[in-house]
């Protein structure tokens, strides 16, 4: 990877990146440079951490994707460039997606129509089904609404990629999978003590998945009790969600490998806003 050198005081002169609200745990973006034409812009991103070890593996996985098939997929922002500040490997470059929103805050936009969403939630499913079946090993590994950006035509672009895996050997970060206690006992997710996993298809696929089903419940799916978790399956068949749907989410926590919910969003019957978790838990006061 090409290596640029800044200084402490050549960063203080730039300016924040705006994450409309999103907390970023890993660094601070700034708006870095643009490019002669003015046309593409590049934003800095400066981590947080900057121990050799954490460093070097994220730029072993930079330099995988770049030599890869991977370098050739428009919705996959790949770092460009390490940073070295005060001699000390800091942080990457990347190309700025203009005219975008956090996948997170165009879920949550009112004024944007359902329709429209699922719409952007399939195109990540392609994306990951286009990955996994790839000639390059690659893994999301943390695949969530914050990782992605949706532009004013509403494709869709992976980022923050500098934490993802082009190996199964290194346990990342995984928003879904670390918190859910559900997960730890079977052996498709193979996670260490500490809640971080060791990267596969099973566990991308299962991410992608508690997305979707997080977006259609309006609550995270993943934080549920097994109990809670089998009852609201139970009332989406009651709803005459597809049959496929629902023995995706079942195998979730069984043996079997996981598949992607990409092919049960046609079938999503007209009046599938009654899969909110809260409409469904006021249905139970009401029997009650």
């Amino acid at each position: 990877m090409k290596e640029i050198v800044l200084k402490e005081s050549d960063v203080s002169k730039l300016k924040e990146y705006p994450l409309d609200g999103v907390i970023s745990s890993e660094g601070k973006i700034y708006y870095y440079k643009r490019d002669a034409d003015w046309v593409h812009s590049h934003l800095l991103k400066r981590l947080y951490r900057t121990d050799e070890k954490r460093v070097h593996r994220k730029i072993l996985t930079i330099d995988d994707m770049q030599r890869s098939e991977l370098s050739t997929y428009k919705e996959l922002v790949i770092p460009e460039e390490v940073v070295m500040i005060q001699g000390i490997q800091s942080g990457f470059t990347i190309e700025e997606v203009a005219d975008c929103m956090n996948l997170h805050v165009f879920l949550e936009q009112k004024n944007i129509s359902n329709k429209d969403k699922i719409e952007v939630l399939k195109k990540i499913g392609k994306l990951l089904q286009k990955v996994q079946s790839g000639s390059q090993e690659f893994y999301f590994g943390d695949l969530q609404e914050y990782n992605f950006l949706v532009d004013k035509n509403k494709d869709v672009f992976a980022v923050d990629l500098d934490s993802a895996a082009t190996t199964k050997k290194i346990p990342l970060e995984s928003r879904y999978i670390s918190i859910d206690k559900k997960t730890h006992f079977l052996s498709k997710y193979k996670v260490n003590k500490s809640g971080k996993c060791y990267p596969n298809k099973d566990i991308d696929t299962f991410c992608y998945n508690t997305l979707v089903m997080n977006f259609l419940a309006g609550i995270g799916l993943n934080r549920l009790s097994y109990s809670e978790y089998y009852d609201y399956i139970r009332y989406l068949e009651y709803c005459k969600m597809p049959k496929k749907l629902t023995d995706i989410l079942i195998n979730h926590y069984t043996d079997k490998r996981n598949d992607s919910l990409l092919e049960c969003l046609d079938d999503l019957p007209l009046d599938y806003a009654r899969t909110n978790y809260k409409v469904y838990t006021a249905l139970q006061k009401t029997k009650k």
